[in-house]
C-alpha cells in the first residue's frame, strides 16, 4: 500500500504505515488497542480471543475486524488494479457501514445503532 516494503499478507493487511492510520481510526472508534498488531495473526488471535466471549459487544468487535481486514485488502485493490489510492480516513468509513450492514442484516442482534 506504501509502496516502501515487499508486498506481503502482515504488511498490507496490517503493519504498512497506511494500514497503521487506518487501525488508528478504528483503534478510536471502537476503544480498543490496535498497537499490539504486526501480523495477520495478531488479529486473528485477538479475533479468536474476543470470539470466545459471547457478549455483545465482543460479537461486533468480531464484525469490525473481519470488516477491517475485508475494507483494507479492498482498498488494496483498488490502488493495485485502478490506480486509485482511498484515504485511511476513507476506508475506516468503509469499515463503519460494512459492519453495521454485516452486523444489522446477518447478524443475530436485532438492534443496533
Amino acid at each position: 500500500m506504501c509502496n516502501e516494503y515487499e508486498e506481503c499478507a502482515d504488511h498490507v493487511l496490517v503493519d504498512c504505515p497506511y494500514v497503521r492510520k487506518v487501525f488508528e481510526g478504528l483503534s478510536r472508534w471502537c476503544s480498543v488497542n490496535t498497537e499490539d498488531f504486526h501480523t495477520v495473526k495478531d488479529v486473528v488471535d485477538s479475533v479468536s480471543q474476543r470470539g470466545m466471549c459471547h457478549n455483545r459487544r465482543s460479537k461486533i468487535l468480531l464484525a469490525v475486524y473481519y470488516g477491517a481486514l475485508w475494507s483494507i485488502w479492498k482498498s488494496r485493490n483498488e490502488r493495485v488494479f485502478k490506480k486509485n489510492r482511498i484515504p485511511p480516513d476513507k476506508v475506516n468509513d468503509t469499515i463503519k457501514s460494512v459492519t453495521y450492514l454485516w452486523v444489522k442484516n446477518r447478524g443475530k442482534l436485532d438492534k443496533i445503532n
